[in-house]
């Protein structure tokens, strides 16, 4: 064997034993220390934590700055909750009528509360993550988080803020009485 031979064989295997230990180190950089938080030790007042700490409504979100949620600690990914119809089933409702209304926008009911939604962009097909979840009073809970990349140039504060918007009109809009 020449010399170039064993040292394409040595480096092949460095490279085979490090893969796994450089694939451990990102993964963990990526978690950012999800699930480390105290709800307890929440700002916001004690609505907001109670309603964390109850029930763990939404994952948190990581250290990346491509996510929102409206039980996010910091500023950096914290959005407000998102405004309802009075109750959970008309909230549900008004939130589907918007969904349907969006494009490439796929969801479906997870539970009596919660809606999990995949919006896709349309030049590079990237897909997003929205969890919706809607409390009794009908308050909206939401997240919204990038499966790729580290920064989304705010595409998910913009995607939240647009719902709140759309939502915002219809609840503004005279409701059909019936009788």
């Amino acid at each position: 064997m020449t010399l170039i031979r064993i040292e394409e064989r040595r480096l092949k295997t460095l490279s085979r034993a490090l893969a796994p230990v450089l694939l451990g180190i990102a993964l963990a950089a990526c978690q950012g220390g999800a699930g480390s938080h105290d709800a307890a030790a929440k700002p916001g007042g004690p609505e907001r934590s109670t309603r964390m700490s109850d029930t763990r409504l939404l994952a948190p979100c990581p250290s990346s700055p491509n996510c929102v949620s409206s039980l996010a600690d910091d500023e950096r990914h914290r959005v407000a909750p998102l405004p309802g119809a009075g109750d959970r089933a008309a909230s549900l409702a008004m939130l589907v009528a918007v969904l349907d209304a969006l494009p490439r926008v796929d969801y479906e009911r997870i539970g009596p509360a919660r809606l999990q939604a995949r919006f896709t962009s349309r030049v590079l097909r990237f897909v997003d993550d929205v969890t919706l979840y809607v409390h009794d009073d009908g308050l909206i809970d939401v997240r919204s988080a990038s499966r790729l990349g580290y920064w989304d140039m705010g595409a998910n504060r913009r995607r939240v803020e647009d719902l709140r918007q759309r939502l915002a009109e219809r609840l503004e809009q005279p409701q059909p009485s019936h009788g």
